[in-house]
């Protein structure tokens, strides 16, 4: 027969696991509200792509002035490139444009991230992706935060074979779909970084002159990018969407963005290139690749020029 001292030693040990396991939840439960609730407050760039989630989830195709809705995804091409108020005040009232940048991403976050703002009830009339051909060309995601921010968890296994996630990284996926303390750790770091080094965003220039991987039109850019222009045309299709690209400068001569462009127009995908291949002047941009203040203002206004015939074409 067991000792009544074994037994208070059991009921010891299972206490103690308890309060462990008790200890754990609380603190996750904090690290999620702290993520939830202080991180949109620390950092501006998570503030920022949380109202244009809000504002992208409630855009109908048609206003109740009678604009059309227009909504521009990207990255930060999008971000340092287009001025948002020259953009919406020259488009409207036909027009009411909305402006989604978020850093950092590619065609496989922003295709995965449409079937996501599409599945909670956002019907823009026009869908326009704003990123270079790189990135329209690439397979890679923005990772954790992309899993939390943009993939359904429904999306996983097709976000794995076309990303070629192996295992490890999928559980990663997963769980920072769940999680917004996995999902959002870079929001984290940046909103300290913002606190911590004001203004960081001016010493990007001292860093980085050029832009350091310059491509040329070559079969496997080419085809990459074609395909990934018919899968998010025929996504915006299925949703009542008209879908253009739009590209920003390069300062490389040899970008394939017009042989595309040429491309993409026999399948009827139209691939707007306001600025030609090294068009742009150099002082224009801060490193190479994004555009400075003066850049923004020079591709604004060429895009004002293109965008309105396009817009009329995609929608009459």
């Amino acid at each position: 027969m067991p000792s009544s001292t074994s037994d208070s030693k059991d009921v010891s040990a299972s206490a103690a696991i308890a309060i462990l396991l008790a200890a754990l939840a609380v603190y996750f439960c904090v690290l999620e509200a702290t993520m939830r609730l202080v991180v949109p407050l620390l950092s501006a760039g998570a503030q920022r792509e949380l109202q244009d989630n809000r504002a992208a989830l409630a855009l109908r195709p048609t206003t109740s002035q009678g604009s059309r809705t227009v909504l521009v995804i990207g990255n930060s091409l999008l971000l340092s490139g287009v001025v948002g108020p020259q953009l919406r005040h020259s488009l409207a009232p036909r027009y009411a444009v909305q402006l989604y940048p978020v850093e950092n991403t590619r065609f496989l976050d922003w295709y995965f991230g449409l079937r996501r703002l599409f599945a909670r009830g956002s019907r823009p009339a026009v869908v326009i992706l704003c990123m270079n051909i790189r990135q329209l060309a690439s397979n890679a995601t923005a990772g954790e935060a992309f899993a939390h921010q943009m993939m359904q968890m429904s999306d996983l296994m097709q976000v794995q074979r076309l990303a070629g996630l192996d295992m490890m990284r999928t559980s990663d996926y997963f769980f920072a779909n769940l999680s917004s303390w996995i999902g959002g750790r870079v929001y984290f770091r940046n909103g300290v970084l913002e606190k911590w080094v004001p203004h960081a965003s001016m010493l990007v220039a001292h860093f980085n002159e050029v832009d350091p991987t310059p491509i040329t039109a070559n079969p496997a850019i080419n085809g990459r990018a074609l395909e990934h222009l018919r899968q998010i045309r025929e996504l915006c299709r299925s949703r009542g969407a008209s879908f253009i690209m739009l590209i920003p400068p390069a300062r490389s001569r040899n970008d394939p963005a017009p042989t595309i462009a040429v491309a993409a127009a026999k399948e009827g995908i139209p691939v707007l290139v306001p600025y030609g291949p090294g068009e742009m002047p150099v002082e224009a941009f801060s490193d190479g690749l994004h555009l400075n203040p003066q850049g923004a203002l020079l591709f604004t206004a060429r895009v004002d020029q293109v965008l309105p015939s396009e817009l009329s074409a995609a929608l009459f």
